[in-house]
């Protein structure tokens, strides 16, 4: 699972094939320590319907600035290196595959 940075996270996004949720997260927070390992079990599960980055916030300021991320943990889904869908805060595996299933079929 990949780092993102400001530095490359235009590539990064811009270089899937597949729909890519960004899991902005802070080493510090608790809630996207106990969201992370949901989000990777997920991604493993869904791997053939979107890729999984992570973006520790201080790592990643101007990217968070850029689509207004001020509370961790965040997750965004782009397609097409544009955000579709995001949510804040902790939400149980379940919810998470509902709300990537829903995300991922709308047009």
């Amino acid at each position: 699972m990949e780092n993102i940075t400001d530095e490359n996270f235009d590539i990064e996004i811009a270089g899937q094939s597949l729909p890519v949720a960004v899991d902005f997260f802070a080493t510090w927070c608790g809630p996207c320590k106990l969201l992370g390992p949901v989000l990777e079990k997920v991604a493993e599960e869904m791997k053939d319907k979107f890729v999984l980055l992570k973006a520790d916030l201080d790592n990643i300021p101007k990217t968070a600035q850029k689509f207004g991320i001020d509370r961790v943990p965040t997750v965004v889904l782009f397609k097409g290196a544009k955000p579709v869908a995001g949510f804040v805060g902790l939400m149980q595996e379940e919810a998470i595959k509902q709300w990537l299933n829903e995300s991922l079929n709308k047009q």
